[in-house]
């Protein structure tokens, strides 16, 4: 999975190009794993990218209730929310310097 497909995977690529509400801060950190273990080369990039989602903005706490569609059965959740477009701009970002450092390291190859 590449970066703006994890992004569309998030709901963070709109059409329209605006970008309103919450997503689940753990989908975010999840996606950020996922496409480091699969580009080991750029895992400190992702890992900056993971720090900026834990140190970002608060948009809220959701709490997800005990037998809820959303939880475990019989456990009460806190989900943290950050601002989606935040994430968007964390996910445009990280595609452009993985690609400038991919351009670096095929020039200097």
């Amino acid at each position: 999975m590449n970066i703006m497909d994890a992004a569309r995977s998030l709901g963070l690529v709109d059409s329209n190009g605006t970008m309103a509400g919450t997503v689940d801060q753990q989908n975010v950190l999840g996606a950020l794993v996922e496409l480091a273990e699969n580009d080991p080369t750029h895992a400190d990039l992702y890992g900056e990218a993971a720090e900026f989602v834990q140190g970002a903005r608060s948009a809220g706490m959701e709490i997800l209730e005990a037998n809820g569609l959303k939880s475990r059965p019989g456990a009460e959740e806190t989900t943290q929310l950050r601002y989606r477009s935040e994430m968007a701009d964390l996910f445009i970002d990280l595609a452009i310097d993985v690609g400038l450092r991919n351009q670096a390291l095929a020039a200097s190859a």
